[in-house]
């Protein structure tokens, strides 16, 4: 199934500070559209989370969902990032989550 969601976001202080060095940067080194550089934004931002998350044991299902969101995550990061950078992140959330030295958090604490 195809999904489809514009999403819109308002952004102030250092956050806006930090994104209008990164267009300023983009805008005079690349020619890369500034739908193109927003969409690259949001899926380094999900791909991390969603590692993170799973790494931090917050992300649970059974082997067919994990393998599902591994290998949407493999399609997604191929599409735009560089694989050392995921495998980065991966290594990162393994080795301080669940299954490294880290331990699963309560968010409700």
């Amino acid at each position: 199934m195809q999904k489809a969601y514009k999403v819109e976001t308002s952004i102030s202080h250092d956050l806006a500070e930090l994104y209008s060095i990164l267009v300023d940067e983009f805008e005079a080194n690349s020619s890369i559209p500034l739908s193109d550089l927003n969409r690259t934004l949001l899926q380094t931002g999900i791909i991390h989370h969603l590692t993170m998350m799973q790494g931090l044991g917050l992300v649970r299902g059974d082997k067919e969902k994990e393998a599902r969101i591994e290998a949407l995550i493999e399609n997604v990061a191929s599409d735009t990032l560089l694989w050392d950078v995921l495998n980065m992140v991966r290594s990162y959330w393994r080795d301080r989550g669940v299954d490294g030295q880290g331990g699963a958090i309560d968010l409700k604490a």
